[in-house]
């Protein structure tokens, strides 16, 4: 008699866990994770720079209005809003959560301001390379 109760009781536990699991990964909590992000300075200096990273993309004239336009704090309001509707629909809530904790430690701190030396240093080995393989310099320095 026991074992069937028992079965009976983890089975509703693994369905509750599941509803919650479920509960917990809605629209709202999810936007509700992607929005507590920008709490984070690490996050906001990542969010913005993929902002100027994807306008670089534009052609030259969209660019330059592009970035006068983000003087705008209407402008800005809606890019966060435009951050946090693509984060929702493309993590999770743990998935967001654990991201905060990572952003909000000193070592992501510490890495995000080695960002630009670890840009320079790949150029640096880049060039390296292109020049110690002919074959490599052709392929990586030679406009197609």
């Amino acid at each position: 008699m026991r074992r069937p109760l028992y079965a009976l009781l983890l089975w509703l536990c693994l369905v509750a866990s599941g509803l919650a699991e479920a509960a917990a990964d809605g629209p709202d909590a999810t936007r509700q994770a992607a929005e507590d992000l920008f709490e984070l300075p690490a996050y906001r200096q990542i969010a913005t720079h993929q902002v100027y990273e994807a306008l670089r993309s534009l052609p030259d004239g969209q660019y330059r209005s592009a970035l006068d336009a983000l003087s705008q704090p209407r402008v800005v309001q809606a890019l966060r809003e435009v951050i946090v509707r693509s984060m929702a629909q493309t993590f999770t809530v743990g998935e967001l959560k654990a991201l905060r904790r990572f952003l909000a430690t000193d070592e992501a701190r510490s890495a995000l301001q080695k960002a630009d030396a670890l840009q320079a240093a790949l150029l640096r080995e880049l060039l390296a390379a292109a020049l110690a393989d002919p074959e490599l310099g052709r392929i990586l320095l030679m406009p197609q």
